[in-house]
């Protein structure tokens, strides 16, 4: 009888810290055996600001995941990583092959990506190098060299890089907790596992992981990850946009949000009024909820601008073919399939996490995206290596992509 593997899935988010563990059964199912959800402290957009915060719930994240698993477990983990430091990049290198040495092996490709980049700055160190085509002897669009007999091959890569730093204090505060980390994954890569379709990969689509203090995207051509991005905002900007905009406090702002808000006005009744509870010592106040929905559609309106400007500037002129795929915690906000098809004209779906058999109720929802595609990302990458860095992108584009904007706001103000 086959071994069984185990598999555990961390991630350390701005509002919860969640953990997953999983088995892979001896005819290759998955079963989910533990799963701990803990509040959050510590995090800010994606880094971390308290590391005995952090320490402490994600500790109480994995005792509880851990509460129900059998003896035979050994436990490492696969842990999520998010953050404005993150950055992508598409990159080119040769690898000169003669002939007489026979095909191309497994072995001899392995060792050139992993070579092909040393490249790093200052304090710098790569999450992830994906190769997205190669050119075998000029010829283009080839997706396997490996077998192949050939003098060159040209291998184009998408390269994600952190700051050392920040990831070293992610890895810090998860083995401070006896959980060797086996790899850290990027959020939106890790998400796309658990969301995104492979017909939507090779046609292209703009995913979007909207969690609470980040907004993390990935943008997939040709079955691959061509140009990733972590934003600095996420939902908890758009809680304190209404915080602000209303004077309440941040948990009355949240609970209007989520009950209350939607990202598209014009959706609600413009005469409907709300009761909320005002800051200390004001009482209740009675506002429209329209003025509860115009701040959250100002800041998402700000937050698509911001992709789109990402996706100019990375020479991508155009919006994928295959639409918009939101997912997180943030992604379930009323109106926001609506808001962005008619900001972006193209169609949107909200997706929530799927392959893995019998999935518990409490993670079929796009907020625990992430964690189920880790488990799912550690399965398929498990051992892949990693390299290194690479150059800027393009602007190319940028005004044509930008117009999407300009137009949208004119038709607004008619």
């Amino acid at each position: 009888m086959a071994k069984e593997t185990f598999y555990t899935a961390v991630d350390i988010g701005s509002s919860k810290v969640v953990t997953v563990v999983a088995r892979v059964g001896s005819e290759g199912e998955l079963k989910v055996l533990g799963t701990g959800i803990a509040p959050s402290h510590g995090m800010q957009k994606g880094c971390i600001d308290n590391i005995e915060e952090v320490k402490e719930a994600v500790r109480g994240s994995i005792e509880e995941a851990q509460r129900y698993v059998g003896k035979g477990y050994s436990p490492s983990a696969y842990v999520v990583v998010s953050g404005g430091h993150i950055h992508s990049s598409n990159v080119r290198d040769v690898m000169e092959h003669p002939t007489d040495l026979g095909s191309i092996t497994s072995s001899e490709m392995h060792r050139f990506i992993q070579s092909s980049f040393p490249t790093l700055g200052e304090g710098q160190e790569i999450l992830h190098i994906i190769p997205i085509g190669y050119a075998v002897d000029g010829l283009s669009g080839v997706r396997n060299p490996i077998g192949l007999h050939a003098n060159q091959v040209e291998l184009e890569a998408h390269v994600a890089v952190g700051d050392a730093t920040i990831l070293k204090n992610t890895v810090n505060a998860v083995e401070s907790c006896r959980m060797p980390v086996n790899s850290l994954v990027m959020q939106s890569l890790a998400s796309a596992e658990a969301t995104v379709t492979g017909d939507e990969r090779e046609l292209g689509v703009l995913f979007i992981d909207i969690g609470s203090g980040t907004t993390d995207v990935t943008v997939f051509q040709y079955g691959s990850p061509w140009l990733s991005m972590v934003l600095p905002v996420g939902g908890s900007q758009l809680t304190r946009d209404l915080a602000v905009a209303e004077r309440i406090p941040f948990h009355v702002a949240e609970e209007a949000k989520i009950k209350r808000g939607n990202v598209l006005p014009e959706m609600v009744d413009p005469n409907e009024e709300v009761i909320l509870s005002g800051g200390q010592g004001q009482g209740q106040k009675l506002v429209r909820r329209k003025h509860i929905c115009e701040p959250l559609n100002a800041r998402m309106y700000e937050i698509l601008q911001m992709i789109v400007q990402g996706m100019a500037q990375a020479g991508i002129n155009r919006l994928p073919d295959g639409g918009v795929v939101f997912t997180g915690g943030s992604a379930e906000i009323a109106g926001l399939q609506e808001f962005t098809e008619n900001v972006l004209g193209e169609p949107v779906r909200i997706a929530y996490p799927t392959g893995v058999a019998g999935l518990p109720t409490q993670l079929r929802k796009p907020g625990f995206s992430s964690v189920v595609g880790t488990l799912l990302w550690g399965i398929k990458h498990q051992g892949e290596g990693r390299t290194y860095r690479a150059p800027e992108g393009s602007t190319k584009g940028y005004k044509s992509l930008l117009s999407i904007f300009k137009r949208t706001r004119e038709k607004t103000a008619r």
